[in-house]
């Protein structure tokens, strides 16, 4: 069973043709798989698609959240799978190939967490130059500030579930943190975290404008940065 998580907050534009993409190209490679929704916090009618899609596919289930939190959204989607692998994929960045890269890269090591990264070398980043700066610098900032060992924390990633949930537990952090935190846990507890390239390009403006996301990722990776302290 392959458990694929996708949250979303006010995406009743992008939900439908994503989850169609992700039902159809699971059903052709002919493997178990759940798609869980995770709706958190949405004013537009995501809800009203994403209990449609849960009836229209019998592999969709939806969990509701009344908060706008990717990354509480993330953890909980995490918690309610089934599956021996947990996906995350965003609306707006749906990436079957990723996955059957992370899939193989699974089946021939120990590997709990596969990235999809932006920066490893034969990665495309065709997002806007903004984008890209504020990612070189959050990928700067975590491999000198908290020694991180792979390029990148955010977007597609695939979770062997078993060695990681205690770690999924133990994570104190949503909105843009989760991911990260719950990377720097793994590495740390010295589980093999590997990545492999991927292409992303924008499909939408960000849900959240980059100048709130700036301050609010800083604040919370020093947040992070005493967390992990203390934790020694």
């Amino acid at each position: 069973m392959i458990s694929i998580v996708m949250p979303a907050h006010n995406e009743e534009g992008y939900l439908e043709p994503a989850v169609k993409v992700v039902v159809s190209g699971m059903r052709d490679r002919e493997v178990d798989f759940e798609l869980i929704i995770v709706e958190n916090g949405s004013t537009d009618t995501t809800k009203t698609v994403a209990a449609a899609l849960s009836e229209a596919f019998p592999e969709v289930r939806v969990l509701y959240s009344p908060v706008a939190d990717y990354g509480l959204a993330l953890k909980s989607g995490f918690q309610a799978a089934v599956g021996e692998i947990v996906v995350n994929f965003d609306v707006d960045l749906v990436d079957l190939p990723f996955l059957d890269q992370a899939l193989a890269s699974m089946r021939e090591s120990h590997v709990a967490i596969v990235v999809g990264s932006k920066r490893s070398p034969g990665a495309e980043d065709r997002r806007s130059a903004s984008r890209r700066l504020i990612t070189a610098i959050f990928a700067t900032i975590l491999r000198f500030g908290f020694g991180l060992r792979i390029s990148d924390t955010h977007g597609l990633k695939a979770l062997r579930r078993a060695p990681l949930v205690d770690l999924v537990e133990a994570c104190q952090f949503g909105k843009d943190i989760f991911d990260t935190e719950l990377i720097l846990r793994a590495e740390r507890a010295g589980l093999l975290v590997g990545e492999v390239p991927v292409v992303v390009s924008e499909q939408r403006a960000p849900r959240t404008p980059i100048a709130r996301r700036i301050p609010r990722a800083l604040v919370g990776l020093a947040r992070l940065r005493v967390a992990l302290l203390m934790r020694r």
